[in-house]
């Protein structure tokens, strides 16, 4: 038997009580928080004071003074069904718990798959190009750009050349390597993955970027998604 079985059956034996749910009630607790105590063989240090303080036993002799229960006392049956279906209950609770939780991620995750969310870009240019003279012009900035560490105003004057400068010379390769044919396209969509560009602290931030152009308006549309700042911009 458990340490918490021979208590109980220790004050079964001192008061006549036949019961678990009777020893509870005399101890003034809910049967159901003992049945909790028995079943994870665990005695509060409180209780020990309590039997002790009841019956005049030192702290130190309360395990030998409970030991010497009556292994052979007759132990009732409906106190160990009992207690086994409310344990079984608990269980069961848990078990509803974890799969209504398990339902939910679910629901989640498969929702996300369905979905299949482009994350929203953090700012975006609009320049005008000369495509015979491959030059940019009349820069337009928009949306968040905290981290670059400029000012929308500081980033609308600064001239293409100024922009293109901040680039990494490897991300600068990539970029006049895919966007400035000879002929160009009347319409076109360049993807460019881990461009490094400068924020206002000469520090390099990485970017990926989205680049639309039509000839016929003579527009460059770029999205800059920051790759190393947050969870989106890292999609």
């Amino acid at each position: 038997m458990g340490l918490v079985e021979d208590f109980i059956l220790k004050i079964k034996q001192r008061e006549g009580l036949r019961f678990d749910g009777q020893v509870a009630e005399f101890m003034g607790i809910d049967r159901r928080v003992l049945a909790n105590y028995k079943h994870s063989d665990n005695l509060p240090f409180k209780l020990q004071e309590w039997y002790c303080d009841k019956y005049d036993v030192k702290l130190k002799d309360f395990h030998e003074d409970i030991e010497l229960v009556n292994k052979n006392i007759n132990i009732e049956k409906e106190d160990s069904v009992v207690d086994a279906r409310y344990i079984i209950d608990l269980q069961k609770e848990k078990i509803e718990i974890q799969q209504a939780e398990i339902k939910r991620l679910m629901y989640i995750v498969n929702a996300q798959k369905k979905e299949h969310r482009k994350p929203a870009f953090h700012f975006r240019t609009k320049s005008k190009y000369d495509h015979h003279a491959k030059v940019y012009y009349s820069n337009e900035v928009t949306g968040d750009i905290c981290m670059t560490g400029f000012t929308i105003d500081e980033l609308n004057q600064m001239s293409p050349e100024e922009w293109t400068e901040r680039y990494h010379p490897d991300s600068q390769k990539q970029l006049f390597k895919n966007s400035y044919p000879d002929t160009p396209p009347n319409w076109s969509h360049n993807i460019f993955k881990g461009m490094l560009w400068k924020d206002r602290f000469n520090k390099y931030q990485a970017y990926n970027i989205e680049m639309y152009y039509r000839k016929s308006q003579g527009i460059v549309r770029c999205y800059y998604y920051w790759i190393n700042g947050d969870a989106e911009g890292q999609s």
